[in-house]
């Protein structure tokens, strides 16, 4: 009996385990790659997806839904932490920080009580977490996990990406001709075109490549749930279609407008736990939803309770959740473009603030501008027949505030934020803006080598939550200036010589954005050469060159010859900015150029991501001749 009874509880401990994990429901996401709503069920008249319309009919079509970055790692790193990126410090494509121990990806969550986590197989989250995956490969499948055990399995399928339509036409019909089949090539005479878009045969070739790629994304899409349906999974799994931001086109990707930021999302939820969620196959939910909600949602699927600190809130759930009547998103560095913008979206305006608004929407890139698509838009730059909706695209700044009435101008080109009429509303979203931001702790409000140089021996996430580190009020206060018609020179002076160094840089940032000085100001900034942050330097540098100081170059070549591998870029682009300004080119200028070159084409700049895009802005300038001038 003394052996017996202890089988038994170890057999009965099994058989509550199995039950446990077939009380869970599988969850099994299918997400894509740069694409906005560009299917038939959304309404596309561009697109031809008849598995993801014939999925949309029996599942919930969210109509509100958004990435929370235009670009993939830091809206990744949302969809992974239920953070927003610049809580936590990752909103720089491809760079790498430290995240704290509180910040528990939700696949741990899932894994912890049993469920087999796998992802096949991008990750681009721009942090490393050990054990985050049961499996995250090439061969990362559902199939691979233990007889009756839950799953959370993510299929990510890249033929939408930006680079899916790069290249001649051999090379691009070498890449889908498998393909076609099971799918026909889309006319290019049949599209109806963004109203922001010049009408070329090339546009037209091009975006007819990106919808072929999406009807090809369609049938991948279908074949994966031919799989579920086989394995004979499909009546307890639910299933979620989604993009990682919008389309990856110029005024797209990397922009905070719909284009960018809008995404498919449908979840289909079968009969039986419908029920369960109180959910209805084949209806349309227009709740403002953003990745910050998916961590909370699959929580609330596998019934764990969520986090306190998690912003988010369920999208599906048994019980009633909070609803959130706007989304927050953001835009940080791309490659070795600056952003810094930020937005407010609800179901009737969108708000950005630009608080570099000095740089143009379409700035320099290299991996972009080497694309056919930009070389054919670069042709219509100075063209006299440009329509309003056009000129948007090449305008050389931005104004500081943006607002949209997306009812009536989908595509957002008339910004209706100097319109007496909308004020009270421009005034309400700019609270709300400032709200999510200071509620967020905004990382972006460190100029990113400041952000890891601070962090070295902590995190971003740890410093932000400093305020005599990061006094975030005080700084947004700071950024408020531009909004003003005039400022006080006595308020630029305090400002200047404020003790933090944020605060410094932020002032620096306004008047360039504003325009104008003093001989007193200038005398101030060129005691900045020597502030305690380097960025600070850089930035009081680049002024002095812009008001005629050009010995103040010295400042920017010993900053682009830094050990520390983002500021080296930082002053790069910045070098890039001002280039316009100097009568002539250093010669260290060249050197570092050259050094760099030799780098990029012997392959040791492979995957040193920091001075790649050293030699991207550098390249830019040099070769290029393409550049900016604030």
């Amino acid at each position: 009996m003394r052996v017996i009874i202890p089988l038994l509880i170890l057999f009965g401990t099994f058989d509550l385990q199995a039950n446990f994990q077939q009380d869970k429901p599988n969850i099994l996401w299918v997400s894509c790659e740069d694409i906005t709503t560009m299917l038939g069920c959304y309404g596309d008249v561009n697109a031809s997806t008849p598995n993801l319309d014939k999925f949309a009919k029996k599942s919930i079509l969210f109509s509100n839904a958004f990435s929370t970055a235009p670009v993939c790692s830091p809206a990744r790193s949302s969809i992974i932490t239920g953070y927003y990126a610049t809580t936590i410090g990752t909103q720089h494509l491809r760079s790498e920080v430290d995240i704290p121990n509180v910040i528990k990806p939700f696949p741990k969550y899932l894994r912890e009580i049993g469920y087999y986590a796998v992802n096949n197989y991008k990750e681009d989250y721009n942090f490393t977490e050990d054990e985050l995956w049961s499996d995250s490969s090439k061969n990362a499948h559902w199939k691979n996990r233990e007889k009756d055990q839950p799953f959370f399995s993510v299929f990510n399928l890249g033929i939408t990406h930006q680079s899916g339509i790069f290249g001649n036409d051999s090379i691009y019909n070498a890449r889908i001709d498998k393909y076609l089949g099971d799918i026909e090539k889309i006319d290019p005479e049949t599209l109806v075109l963004p109203s922001y878009y010049p009408d070329s045969p090339v546009i037209r070739k091009l975006w007819a490549r990106y919808y072929t790629n999406v009807a090809i994304m369609d049938y991948q899409f279908g074949q994966i749930l031919k799989e579920l349906k086989g394995d004979g999974l499909e009546d307890n799994t639910i299933v979620i279609f989604f993009s990682d931001h919008g389309t990856g086109m110029p005024r797209s990707k990397r922009a905070l407008y719909d284009s960018g930021l809008k995404i498919p999302m449908l979840v289909h939820i079968p009969q039986k736990l419908a029920v369960k969620f109180n959910r209805s196959p084949g209806t349309i939910d227009d709740q403002m939803v953003s990745f910050i909600d998916f961590a909370p949602t699959m929580l609330e699927i596998a019934g764990i309770d969520k986090p306190e600190t998690w912003p988010g809130h369920a999208f599906i759930s048994n019980r009633e959740v909070a609803k959130t009547p706007y989304v927050f998103a953001t835009s940080d560095r791309v490659d070795e473009g600056y952003e810094m913008t930020r937005s407010i979206r609800t179901k009737e305006y969108r708000y950005v603030r630009n608080f570099f608004p000095f740089s143009p929407l379409l700035q320099p890139n290299f991996y972009t501008d080497q694309s056919a698509i930009m070389v054919e838009l670069e042709k219509f730059r100075n063209s006299p027949g440009l329509t309003q909706e056009q000129l948007t695209l090449f305008a050389k700044n931005r104004m500081p505030e943006e607002l949209y009435d997306v009812q009536k101008d989908p595509d957002e080109t008339y910004n209706l934020a100097y319109d007496p009429t909308f004020q009270k509303t421009i005034k309400i979203m700019r609270g709300r803006l400032k709200d999510e931001m200071m509620k967020s702790f905004d990382t972006g409000l460190m100029p990113e080598p400041e952000m890891i140089r601070l962090s070295a021996n902590s995190t971003p996430y740890a410093i932000a939550h400093d305020p005599s580190v990061l006094p975030i009020e005080r700084i947004l206060e700071t950024c408020d200036w531009m909004l003003e018609s005039k400022i006080d020179d006595g308020l630029i002076l305090k400002g200047l010589q404020d003790p933090n160094g944020f605060v410094r840089y932020w002032t620096l940032i306004t008047i360039q954005a504003k325009g104008g000085t003093n001989s007193e100001i200038i005398l101030v900034m060129e005691n900045m050469l020597y502030d305690s942050f380097p960025t600070v330097q850089i930035e009081a540098a680049k002024c002095l060159i812009q008001f005629g100081k050009q010995d103040s170059i010295s400042t920017l070549l010993k900053h682009l010859n830094s050990v520390h591998d983002p500021l080296s870029l930082y002053a790069a682009r910045t070098f890039q900015q001002i280039a316009p300004f100097l009568t002539t080119i250093p010669d260290l200028v060249h050197d570092k150029y050259v050094q760099l070159k030799q780098c990029a084409d012997n392959g040791t700049l492979k995957n040193n991501f920091y001075k790649t895009y050293t030699y991207w802005a550098l390249h830019e300038t040099l070769e290029k001749g393409r550049k900016l001038k604030f």
